[in-house]
């Protein structure tokens, strides 16, 4: 599928705008608080702060604006983009071909890792395919004899393979290449994360990709998250499919195809050609910069409907995104060099970087305009209204990334969910900020990137786990309000993070209020599991 460069140019040329007008704004800032306070030591250091700022500002514009049009350009292209998608979808390949040997369907080998959060119901709905040349392997790195003992059982009990290593080094990455380095005897395979649930079609759908190009080294599917039990898991998991609605189908036609570490299959040429997965915390997002370098593609299918379990709660959440706050900042490290010189196109390489590299540098810019903004009131300025302005910025820059949402499940949710599902976005995504910075700090002075598994389970949270999981959060609220208001005497300039960070113990404690409890396949309580059936066509689905 040919990619284009018109939209970044749009987004460049709309950004670009947007930033001479809020460093106008800022110029005239200046020149007010020149006119009112002379051309002091104190001016000239305000007047550096707020400049600064401004540039702060527009740089995080960037990814709002890409946002906004990613998802106003679909909303324009819908049909044409997922027309483009039938010719892959309505073909009738002989996957023979696709073999090594031509005279048999392609062998694939289900990879099902696991580190201690081991889902027998959701590897059972994976091995259900429509397809007669697979096999299951599980590559277990767990440590706590319970979950072995319960995959062992498994194994025994439907023939499936368990391999362990001794030596535990790289991560999940390291996992994949202990069992497939050497290997031969298989033509494609699949990562599977142990709450993956892939659809029964999802092998014969996915090789129609690969018959499509022989430059096509991956096939990342799309996923919703299963229906969750709780009102936390239930409201945050929308996030997951309209992401792969919008931003992946867009990717796939205006910037670099991203993977997301499961739900993907991957050919054996292009496994080879790449060395294996990289051993680090990001695996997914370097191995698809290792796939592009090698000279093959990752193509995006939005009609193999995939589901994950969104985390559970928010402290199983922050551990997540703890996870990759650090895999990103180690990516940034050991990657630039690598997507500098790429065969990358220009567009390709700026999507990457916005992507990826945004995730720890946007908290460690907000905080600076804290910091920033307090050194102004400090200095005794509080410039014409700066400090609303600076709200109405930041209010806009934390809608953006939900736009999408707004778009995919805008007509079938009811308002009050996904207004709720708003502010619960606000109050967790800004909450995280503060575990974000000191994150990122400390990856900064040399602290090693750690693999944290997410917790699948969760117990009921009282008041005391709410403040425990809260405590950074409501400190960084008390220390941020108490010096704002001595120094504006007033909370306006930071009152959006201040109040998101504040309310953090009743996001902590929505993951209380249960929702429903479906039944599994073997009747005890579950999320239910995908039936599998796939629409018409790429254009039907959405």
């Amino acid at each position: 599928m040919k990619k284009n460069p018109k939209v970044y140019a749009l987004i460049l040329g709309v950004w670009a705008a947007c930033a001479v007008a809020l460093l106008t704004a800022c110029g005239f800032m200046v020149y007010d608080l020149f006119t009112g306070q002379g051309f002091t030591a104190s001016a000239w250091t305000a007047a550096a702060l707020l400049l600064i700022n401004g540039g702060m500002l527009a740089y995080m514009w960037l990814g709002s604006v890409k946002d906004f049009l990613f998802s106003f350009v679909f909303l324009l292209r819908k049909k044409k983009l997922m027309q483009k998608y039938d010719e892959i979808i309505y073909s009738d390949p002989d996957i023979k071909t696709l073999s090594a040997s031509g005279k048999e369907n392609p062998k694939v080998l289900l990879l099902y890792c696991t580190c201690n959060d081991f889902n027998p119901d959701a590897l059972k709905a994976c091995m259900k395919q429509d397809y007669d040349n697979f096999q299951t392997v599980i590559l277990d790195d767990s440590s706590n004899f319970s979950y072995i003992r319960r995959i062992d059982k498994f194994a025994k009990t439907h023939g499936v393979r368990v391999v362990r290593r001794e030596e535990k080094v790289g991560f999940k990455a390291g996992n994949l290449n202990n069992y497939l380095q050497g290997k031969t005897d298989y033509d494609y395979f699949i990562v599977l994360d142990s709450d993956e649930r892939i659809p029964k079609e999802y092998i014969k759908e996915s090789l129609k990709y690969y018959a499509y190009s022989p430059k096509v080294g991956v096939v990342q599917a799309a996923h919703k998250a299963t229906k969750g039990s709780n009102l936390f898991q239930s409201l945050m998991g929308l996030s997951v499919q309209s992401n792969g609605k919008i931003c992946q189908v867009m990717k796939n036609f205006y910037g670099s195809n991203a993977l997301i570490g499961h739900g993907m299959m991957i050919s054996r040429k292009c496994f080879e050609a790449t060395h294996g997965f990289p051993h680090v915390v990001a695996e997914d997002i370097s191995f698809a910069i290792d796939v592009k370098n090698s000279g093959y593609d990752v193509l995006y299918a939005p009609n193999i409907l995939c589901e994950e379990e969104f985390p559970i709660s928010y402290p199983c959440l922050k551990k997540r995104q703890a996870k990759w706050v650090q895999g990103n900042v180690e990516f940034m490290k050991k990657y630039n060099k690598s997507i500098t010189s790429s065969k990358m196109s220009w567009y390709e390489k700026l999507d990457v970087k916005l992507s990826h590299y945004n995730l720890p540098i946007i908290p460690m810019l907000s905080f600076l305009i804290i910091v920033n903004t307090v050194l102004i009131g400090a200095l005794g300025f509080d410039v014409g209204g700066y400090s609303k302005a600076l709200i109405a910025l930041m209010v806009l820059f934390l809608v953006s990334p939900l736009i999408p949402d707004f778009f995919v499940h805008g007509r079938k949710e009811n308002v009050f969910k996904l207004l709720g599902y708003a502010a619960l976005n606000f109050v967790v995504y800004a909450s995280l900020v503060p575990m974000m910075i000191g994150t990122v700090t400390l990856a900064l002075f040399g602290k090693k990137a750690k693999f944290i598994v997410t917790p699948k389970e969760s117990k009921r949270l009282g008041i005391k786990d709410a403040l425990l999981s809260s405590y950074d959060s409501l400190l960084f609220a008390a220390i941020v309000g108490t010096v704002t208001y001595f120094t504006y005497f007033s909370l306006v300039p930071t009152l959006l993070l201040v109040g998101c960070c504040a309310l953090t113990p009743f996001a902590v404690l929505a993951a209380n209020v249960q929702t429903h409890k479906e039944k599994d396949e073997s009747g005890r309580g579950g999320n239910g599991r995908q039936k599998g059936n796939f629409p018409k066509s790429a254009a039907a689905m959405q």
